[in-house]
């Protein structure tokens, strides 16, 4: 049994037989699946990079139940996040230590097939292992943190003036980790007073939108509208992180880019090292995951999970638990 999106608008709990791991495989129960702003985009479909049927299922948290060959066999056990890329390994991004941005980079989830089931296999490589008494639930926050972790480190936060537009599971997670990383200030800027409210409640400010101007802002919407925010709310000099997923082509202020020579990034996925240190930053409990799970559902449980969360005004991670 897996969970399918066989096109826009429809998901449903699918009959398939087991699979099994082959050469430097495991195959893996699921024990947490988080539902995220790109499924919904599936789902809805404005994902511009998937082919339908999609098999979601890449926030996860599991336990190793069989290896293939080529496994050491002391995996077999284990408690596991998943990293769910998968790459080639000899384009130059690779080659450099950036497979994130492989020349052929498939995603479980999207382009290939996900956790949202009751067994899935992964490449042994793409594990990470969890610390022992590490919350299952957090286990499955580690790939969104980790998605937080890559962006922050993208420009020195330290001792700047930051504000994150996007109180979604996303902006929150970045917001937390520039606060542990030295930010002097960090602001959350939302439309919707609760989420903003949700914000305070993990000890950060939080503001609608307005006119003020900061050094490293950090978009996390992934629309037309909040690009062009963060651009006009760089200071002069500054630089802005897209983190969110665009569904379409945008344009925006280049005049303003040029002119106030601002430092413009992209932001995809991770690497093994911001995973490590999502785990760490969870451990050591400098980032607080927990309070952003609002909806909990059964793992077979998908339609009423997504119909939940895209109810986007009143949730925020959204998991389905074994």
């Amino acid at each position: 049994m897996r969970a399918v999106i066989p096109a826009p608008h429809a998901i449903q709990w699918l009959e398939a037989d087991p699979p099994q791991p082959q050469q430097s495989e495991v195959l893996l129960e699921p024990l947490a699946v988080g539902v995220c702003g790109s499924d919904l985009h599936v789902y809805e479909g404005q994902h511009p990079f998937v082919r339908y049927p999609v098999f979601p299922g890449h926030e996860v948290a599991a336990r190793v139940v069989e290896v293939g060959s080529g496994v050491d066999p002391a995996w077999r056990g284990a408690l596991v996040a998943l990293e769910p890329a998968l790459t080639c390994g000899q384009c130059v991004p690779c080659r450099s230590g950036r497979y994130n941005i492989c020349e052929q980079l498939r995603v479980m989830g999207f382009q290939a097939p996900g956790a949202l089931a009751e067994r899935f296999v992964s490449p042994v490589q793409n594990l990470h292992r969890l610390p022992q008494g590490f919350d299952i639930e957090l286990g499955a926050m580690v790939e969104p943190l980790a998605v937080a972790v890559h962006a922050a480190a993208l420009t020195p936060v330290q001792g700047k003036q930051v504000a994150v537009l996007g109180a979604g599971t996303i902006g929150l997670l970045v917001a937390q980790v520039a606060k542990a990383y030295g930010a002097a200030q960090v602001v959350v800027v939302d439309l919707l007073e609760a989420r903003r409210r949700v914000a305070e409640g993990l000890g950060l400010a939080a503001k609608a939108p307005d006119a003020a101007k900061y050094e490293v802002i950090f978009e996390c919407v992934g629309s037309e509208r909040a690009l062009e925010a963060a651009i006009q709310g760089a200071r002069k000099g500054g630089t802005v992180v897209v983190v969110g997923v665009y569904g379409q082509p945008t344009t925006l202020s280049a005049g303003l880019v040029q002119d106030w020579e601002l430092t413009l990034k992209g932001s995809l996925m991770y690497t093994f090292s911001d995973f490590q240190e999502a785990i760490r930053l969870l451990a050591q409990q400098k980032v607080q995951a927990q309070p952003l799970i609002t909806h909990r559902f059964a793992l077979n449980e998908v339609q009423s999970a997504f119909a939940a969360a895209l109810e986007r005004d009143k949730a925020l991670k959204v998991l389905l638990l074994a």
